[in-house]
């Protein structure tokens, strides 16, 4: 059976084709098409397979795929709203083979039900679900009719009975909340930019800040993404695409000057894919606000939908989806895999109520407010509102979450000038907050890196030893290098048996293979990766460059510049096959002055290499 994905919302790039001769979609046109189009090259191996459903599982990616004419029209109705019959949810296909809930309707039977994003769909009326079946094939039925759906959630299993009905699918829903102007967007489609344009309009009188609550928001269609993101930045480039043969393309934001100038907060979950990352890097590239939630899906590739429109191979409403592009925020980064981070990384239970204390207008006396300094913009907070027994805990886990980079002003008096900076965990003292617990290392503090190790423990992405403590000084294998850069680049394990000296089931297996199958790593000439063997700071430097020239464009085009003369003098410190990495990394403001090349490595050696490195090319908001 051909390889079907039901309502899977992902950036859709329409590409026009040169005309085809007309017949229905065979296997031998579906190699074609692949052949021609997919990002990454599809091998003659896996073309000789015989059917397609064995071509697109061989080629595994979720994101490339046959619908049928049921799924097409789903996939339509999904992006652009419309009312539809059924539960309110949509969904995706899940790695484990299981579909996920991905977003919830507002006024829905799932909503209603408890359904919650990330549930699992086991089973509809007591047949399990199947990654054969399209769930709108299980779930359709008559309006007014019952199904019992069994779903997975955190290792749980639950069941709810819900009753079918026409439910219209709002894109965007807008109001006031507090001092914000809450946008809700839960995709981005054809009406979207003009819904968001008009809750603009009609809320930036009272709106100090703009939250855009894409939590459950999968993608939609660049040129939405695009209109949508140049209502609150104007003119400029959206984004980036870059094809499998290197070459890239620009996209540029529409032009729409003075519309508001109000900061915009963007609410992140691991739901957020594609067109929400993208919206969510335009922000950042120019400094239009925040990202305040989870780390992102991580779905930094763009298809193309192939139809009766233009394709002629394509008959009777069938469509293709084929992966053409990779696509990079206008800052040059990528978040395919690994993502957004979030400038503030908040649990989802306290995300909405940490963006509302964050939504407080500038008050026209600082008494008893907090002025936060971050990312270019200021924020306010009320601690007569922050304070308040059921925001709490939320102010509690937002002063945890304030990086280094982040400033924090507390007055008293009447005026800011009057009160230096204050470190979150000492206000956090004085205000008596109870559960506050700091995310940085104690012993980091010594390290003349601190800032950081402070900066990647903030954002989850190192952590310390059974006793708390980080150990700054302690040498770095080659395994400990590879878990640490996997972790922060969010990637997921690898294969097994990349390395004979690798043991399944080791605590470093995983990252040591997802690091491999990246092409970021590789053995000794015996074939072994020598798991144990102390890494020195060139052998870093050589895996980060890699890192950079796959995760930036301009670490990727640094990495095409060879060696100049000059070069090969200012790094003939490093051994020749380092000397390019070494130049990468100093141009991308990286590389340790004071590191010796051929020494052992340290914990804050490469935990200051690798933020450097994740901010420089924008990983690291």
């Amino acid at each position: 059976m051909k390889k079907l994905l039901s309502s899977l919302l992902s950036l859709a790039l329409a590409l026009p084709l040169a005309a085809l001769p007309s017949s229905a979609l065979e296997l031998e046109e579906a190699k074609e098409l692949l052949s021609d189009l997919y990002v990454e090259g599809v091998s003659e191996e896996v073309l000789a397979l015989d059917s397609l459903d064995a071509i697109l599982e061989a080629i595994g990616d979720p994101y490339t795929f046959y619908m049928t004419p049921e799924q097409y029209q789903a996939f339509n109705q999904s992006v652009n709203g419309q009312t539809v019959v059924g539960i309110g949810a949509t969904a995706e296909l899940a790695y484990d083979g299981g579909y996920r809930i991905l977003s919830v309707l507002p006024s829905s039977p799932a909503l209603e039900a408890g359904i919650q994003p990330g549930d699992i769909i086991v089973a509809v009326d007591g047949v399990a679900a199947s990654p054969e079946v399209a769930p709108q094939a299980m779930i359709a039925g008559e309006e007014g009719t019952s199904l019992t759906l069994t779903v997975s959630r955190e290792g749980r299993t639950l069941e709810f009975t819900l009753v079918r009905r026409s439910v219209d699918i709002p894109i965007v829903t807008y109001q006031l909340k507090d001092g914000a102007g809450y946008i809700n967007c839960i995709s981005f489609g054809d009406s979207t930019a003009e819904t968001v344009q008009e809750a603009i309009q009609a809320m930036d009188k009272d709106a100090a800040v703009w939250i855009m609550d894409l939590r459950s928001n999968p993608g939609g269609g660049s040129g939405a993404t695009a209109d949508t993101a140049s209502l609150f930045l104007g003119q400029g480039d959206m984004l980036y695409f870059r094809d499998g043969a290197g070459n890239h393309y620009r996209d540029p934001l529409p032009r729409y000057e003075d519309l508001t100038n109000k900061p915009v907060i963007v609410l992140t979950s691991g739901h957020s894919a594609s067109g929400s990352e993208l919206f969510a890097g335009d922000i950042r590239a120019y400094s239009g606000g925040i990202a305040l939630g989870q780390r992102t899906f991580g779905k930094g590739t763009a298809q193309i939908v192939l139809n009766g429109v233009n394709c002629s191979y394509m008959k009777d409403g069938e469509a293709m989806k084929i992966t053409t592009y990779r696509f990079f925020a206008p800052d040059g980064a990528t978040n395919h895999i690994v993502g957004v981070l979030p400038t503030l990384l908040i649990s989802p239970e306290n995300t909405e109520a940490a963006a509302l204390l964050l939504s407080c207008p500038a008050p026209s006396s600082p008494k008893n407010h907090l002025k936060i300094d971050l990312a270019g913009q200021a924020f306010y907070v009320s601690l007569d509102q922050a304070l308040e027994e059921e925001n709490a805990p939320a102010f509690t886990e937002l002063l945890e979450s304030l990086p280094p980079s982040a400033q924090v002003r507390y007055s008293t008096g009447k005026s800011w000038q009057s009160c230096g900076p204050v470190a979150p965990a000492a206000l956090a003292k004085e205000l008596g907050l109870k559960g506050f617990a700091s995310r940085t290392l104690p012993d980091a503090e010594g390290s003349q890196y601190a800032w950081e190790i402070d900066t990647l423990a903030t954002y989850g992405l190192l952590s310390g030893y059974d006793d708390g403590l980080f150990h700054p000084g302690d040498s770095v294998t080659r395994a400990q290098f590879c878990a640490m850069a996997a972790a922060a680049l969010n990637l997921p394990d690898g294969k097994p048996g990349r390395f004979p000296d690798v043991k399944e089931g080791s605590w470093y297996a995983g990252a040591v293979s997802a690091m491999a199958d990246m092409g970021f790593i590789s053995g000794y000439g015996d074939g072994n990766f020598g798991p144990n063997d102390t890494i020195t700071y060139q052998e870093m430097v050589a895996i980060l460059s890699k890192v950079a020239a796959w995760a930036s464009m301009d670490g990727y085009y640094l990495n095409q510049d060879p060696l100049t003369l000059q070069d090969a003098l200012t790094y003939s410190g490093y051994a020749g096959w380092a000397q390019i990495p070494a130049r990468n990394l100093d141009q991308l403001s990286a590389l340790l002055e004071d590191a010796s090349p051929a020494a052992p490595g340290s914990r804050e050696v490469s935990a200051a290499t690798l933020c450097r490195l994740m901010q420089s090319i924008h990983l690291i908001w």
